[in-house]
């Protein structure tokens, strides 16, 4: 009887485990996977310039422009360096006739560019003998103070003073969307001779994207020329 009895219970208890245990993996197996949260990666645009505007540095004799290749000569402090038109091309000489250099670039500004979509602008890039290096940016005469001790910079809108046989350079109080920038002119700083490495002057039309993170353009409308100094040896 008591084997009985023992065979008994131990049935009870198999079948009653088998039970549980089925019933715990149906339970598993009707749980619903748990979805990961997908990281969400936001795309930066891919950066495209498709300025089609040529532009370069220019000496002006009369009514002929020819390309600028820089310059290479004696600086001296508080004295002028030189003096670059800029115009809209990369042929190595322009002939225009009938009219002054203020007139042909307004003419052809607004032709290339008649929804004024596009801007000039300069760069000024150097090294300082202490190793600072300066990249200067200049989109108008108050961009211009900006390291004034080491180059000074003055633009010049010869359309405006089409009419003037003498006039000075771009005052801030005169800037305006309607102003153009037909010329620059460096003048060595006080401390010009800080400068220990050839100047790069760029000259660059651009809109609103054409700035990395740094603020460096990045676009490819530009012209670029070195300025050195043959009172000095570089190394």
């Amino acid at each position: 009887m008591k084997n009985k009895l023992f065979i008994l219970t131990l049935l009870v208890m198999i079948l009653t485990g088998c039970s549980l245990f089925d019933k715990e993996e149906k339970v598993k197996h009707n749980e619903k996977p748990v979805q990961k949260e997908q990281e969400v990666v936001e795309k930066v645009p891919e950066y495209i310039d498709d300025n089609p505007i040529k532009i370069a540095f220019y000496n002006k004799n009369g009514y002929t422009l020819s390309l600028a290749n820089g310059y290479d000569g004696p600086i001296y402090v508080k004295k002028d360096i030189t003096t670059f038109q800029v115009f809209f091309s990369n042929d190595e000489q322009v002939q225009f006739s009938n009219m002054k250099f203020g007139e042909y670039f307004y003419n052809t500004y607004n032709e290339i560019n008649q929804d004024k979509k596009y801007k000039i602008g300069f760069n000024l890039s150097y090294d300082l003998i202490d190793g600072t290096h300066i990249s200067q940016n200049i989109f108008g005469p108050s961009t211009t103070q900006t390291n004034y001790d080491y180059i000074e910079v003055y633009l010049y809108d010869s359309y405006k003073h089409r009419n003037d046989s003498f006039y000075s350079h771009i005052e801030e109080s005169e800037y305006n969307d309607d102003t153009l920038m037909t010329s620059i002119k460096l003048t060595a700083g006080s401390k010009f001779n800080d400068i220990s490495s050839k100047i790069t002057l760029t000259v660059f039309t651009y809109d609103e994207d054409d700035f990395d993170e740094n603020n460096e353009y990045r676009g490819i409308s530009k012209y670029s020329v070195q300025i050195s100094n043959s009172n000095k040896v570089y190394e």
